[in-house]
């Protein structure tokens, strides 16, 4: 039984550099994935601390004392 037409070295590494480009395409797709779910995530991170710092305001206020005040007593209890 023959084995068909054995590839030259030349089309050997011809197959070979296609196949690296295929995954380099997919790599390419793949980061860009990433990239867009690394942005999304940043957004959320900084939606949550922004209703924290919201949140945090809002007690200060409440308080009746300064940010001056608070961070003075804070300070105090820390030591």
């Amino acid at each position: 039984m023959s084995r068909g037409k054995q590839k030259s070295d030349e089309e050997k590494l011809q197959l070979i550099d296609d196949q690296i480009s295929a995954e380099e395409d997919k790599k390419s797709k793949i980061d860009e994935k990433i990239k867009a779910l690394n942005d999304q995530k940043k957004v959320i991170f900084d939606d949550q601390k922004a209703k924290k710092v919201e949140a945090l305001q809002e007690f200060i206020d409440k308080s009746g004392k300064s940010p001056d005040e608070i961070m003075t007593i804070l300070k105090e209890k820390m030591k």
